[in-house]
């Protein structure tokens, strides 16, 4: 076969190293662009990007940097001394709310409520 020299050749797929890859995708993560326009920044093909999510295991593709609605954060009191709770309720899943200090009736009352 003849290579026609007057032409720009193409380039052939750079390899890259796995660190590198992973390099990327924090790079991708922590940024706030979307998926297509990192890539073309970086010169590299979406479908790759998402080949390394799956390859390493990222799960979602990004943290997200608010709170999503109805997730639940764990408040934990530092106990320097043991403390008999103030009132204890048993949730239908069988979880336990423990309230630690006296609150007023109306918090009780929203709060089951919810």
């Amino acid at each position: 076969m003849i290579e026609d020299l007057s032409q720009p050749r193409e380039e052939a797929a750079v390899r890259m190293s796995v660190t590198e890859k992973k390099r990327l995708l924090s790079e991708w993560q922590q940024s706030n662009l979307k998926m297509k326009v990192f890539c073309e920044q970086k010169q590299i093909s979406v479908n790759a990007l998402k080949n390394w999510i799956k390859q390493f295991d990222i799960g979602r593709k990004r943290k997200s940097k608010v709170n999503q609605p109805g997730s639940f954060v764990a408040l934990i009191p530092e106990r320097t001394n043991p403390i008999i709770p103030f009132a204890e309720y048993l949730l239908p899943d069988n979880r336990k709310l423990i309230l630690n200090h006296p609150v007023p009736v109306s918090f009780l009352k929203e709060l089951l409520s919810a």
